[in-house]
C-alpha cells in the first residue's frame, strides 16, 4: 500500500505494474484503466465458453484431472496487464500511460477531471517504452522497440497516428524529451549496438545525449562521458541540462570456451544423463501413479516464480534481494546504489549534484524536479535538499504534472 503525504506538486508513478496519482490538496488515487478491465472481463466469458476444449488427452476424455494435480495446478495463469510508462498531458488534468496486455499494447490518454479514458494506439506487439508531448502541437515523441533488436524514435500526431521513425541507425535511442522553447528539438539518450559477424547483438556502448533538429534534421552529440551512461535528459527552461549518471557495465554476452570448461562438461556428462533418466521416469510415476520418485525438497511448485530483476536501460536490479533486506526492521533500502546520481550541466559545462541513488526523475514546465530511488518519492527543494512526498514498494516511472 502507498502512503503519501499532502504536498503542493502533482506527481504521477507507477509501482508494480500499477499507476497511482497524488495530486496537490487532494487523496491518493490509484488509475485503473476501464479498456483493461473490459478485456479482461471478455477473456473470462471467452475462457468459460471455451473450457471443454481443453478436456482432451487420457484424462480429459474420462472428466477427470491427472493423479496428483489439484485444479488450481492445472490451470492457465490469468493475464497479467500492466501500466509500463506514465507521462504529462496538454493540462495538468490529463496524463498519457501505455498498457501492456502481454501479445497486445496499447497507449492511451485519461482525464482526471473528466474521468475518460481515450484509447489512441492498441494493437498487437505494441511496446512504447517512453514518451513525450510537445506543448504546443501536441506532437508526440515515442520510444519503441524494433525486431532487430534496435530502438528507434517515433514522431506521431497527438492521438498517436501517422508516426514517422526518425533517427534511423543500429543503437538504442530512448527516453525522447522536446526542449521548452516549443521549437522541434528534443534530446534523448542513445547507446549504439555492437553486432558480430553472423549480425548478432554481442553489447551496446555507453549511454550518451543526442540533440535532434527535427526541421534542419541535424543531430549532434550534446554530452557523454568515459565510463558512464547518461540517462533521461531533460533540458530545462533555464538551459540547463539534468540527466542521471551511472557507472557504464559492460556486457558479455559470450566468453570463450576454456579447456576447464570443456574437462568439466566431459565429467559432468553421466551425472547429467542419469539425472535426465530420474526426471523423465519421476513425470511418468506422477502421471500414472500420482506418486513422485523424488521426494527430497518437498512439494515442486508447478508455477514459475514472478522475476524479481527490473531491466533498467540494459542494467538487471535484483528487487528481491533489496526487499529481503527490509525484514530486519531497517529503514527502506534504495533499490540503486548510490553512484546513480541526478546531475545537473550548466551551458557553461559547469556541473552539480542533485541528489544520488536515482532510479527514475521527472520535472514540469515550471521546473519543479521530482525523482525517486525506486522506494520512495521526493521533492527537490530549492535549497537542493530533498524531502519525501511519497512511498510504495517498487517505483519504477514518474512523472511530474505540476
Amino acid at each position: 500500500m502507498s502512503q503519501t503525504d499532502t504536498t503542493a506538486i502533482s506527481v504521477a508513478w507507477i509501482s508494480r505494474g500499477r499507476l497511482f496519482v497524488q495530486r496537490a490538496g487532494m487523496p491518493l488515487k490509484e488509475i485503473e484503466s476501464d479498456f483493461a478491465k473490459q478485456a479482461l472481463t471478455r477473456e473470462m466469458r471467452d475462457s468459460q465458453a471455451n473450457a471443454w476444449k481443453g478436456r482432451s488427452g487420457v484424462w480429459g476424455n474420462l472428466g477427470m484431472q491427472p493423479p496428483g494435480i489439484a485444479p488450481w495446478e492445472d490451470s492457465d495463469p490469468r493475464r497479467q496487464i500492466r501500466f509500463v510508462t506514465v507521462a504529462v498531458g496538454e493540462t495538468a488534468d490529463e496524463i498519457f500511460y501505455t498498457l501492456d496486455m502481454g501479445a497486445v499494447g496499447g497507449l492511451f490518454s485519461y482525464n482526471m477531471r473528466t474521468d475518460i479514458e481515450r484509447r489512441l494506439v492498441h494493437r498487437q506487439g505494441f511496446v512504447l517504452r517512453d514518451l513525450s508531448r510537445h506543448r504546443k502541437d501536441g506532437e508526440l515523441a515515442l520510444s519503441l522497440p524494433r525486431e532487430d533488436g534496435t530502438v528507434g524514435l517515433k514522431i506521431t500526431r497527438p492521438d498517436g497516428l501517422y508516426g514517422k521513425d526518425v533517427a534511423m541507425s543500429d543503437s538504442l535511442d530512448e527516453s525522447p524529451s522536446w526542449l521548452h522553447d516549443d521549437s522541434k528539438k528534443l534530446v534523448f539518450q542513445s547507446a549504439a549496438i555492437g553486432r558480430n559477424e553472423h549480425g548478432y547483438i554481442v553489447g551496446k556502448s555507453q549511454y550518451r545525449i543526442e540533440l535532434l533538429d527535427l526541421e534542419s534534421e541535424e543531430l549532434k552529440t550534446l554530452h557523454e562521458e568515459a565510463g558512464f551512461d547518461l540517462l533521461q535528459p531533460r533540458m530545462m527552461p533555464d538551459g540547463s541540462l539534468i540527466y542521471i549518471r551511472r557507472p557504464y557495465q559492460q556486457q558479455q554476452t559470450q566468453r570463450p570456451v576454456s579447456f576447464v570448461d570443456v574437462l568439466m562438461d566431459v565429467l559432468l556428462f553421466p551425472y547429467r544423463l542419469l539425472r535426465t533418466f530420474v526426471y523423465f521416469f519421476n513425470f511418468m510415476s506422477m502421471m500414472f501413479a500420482g506418486k513422485p520418485l523424488i521426494s527430497a525438497g518437498g512439494p515442486l511448485s508447478a508455477k514459475k516464480q514472478a522475476n524479481p530483476y527490473l531491466m533498467l536501460w540494459g542494467q538487471a536490479v535484483d528487487t528481491q534481494k533489496v526487499l529481503n533486506q527490509d525484514r530486519d526492521g531497517s529503514a527502506k533500502k534504495p533499490l540503486v546504489p548510490k553512484e546513480w546520481q541526478l546531475i545537473r550541466r550548466q551551458p557553461d559545462g559547469s556541473e552539480s549534484k542533485l541528489a544520488d541513488n536515482v532510479l527514475s526523475w521527472s520535472a514540469c514546465s515550471a521546473g519543479t524536479i521530482a525523482w525517486t530511488d525506486g522506494r520512495s518519492l521526493y521533492r527537490l527543494k530549492p535549497d537542493r535538499q530533498s524531502e519525501v512526498i511519497a512511498s510504495a514498494d517498487l517505483i519504477e516511472r514518474i512523472a511530474v504534472l505540476s
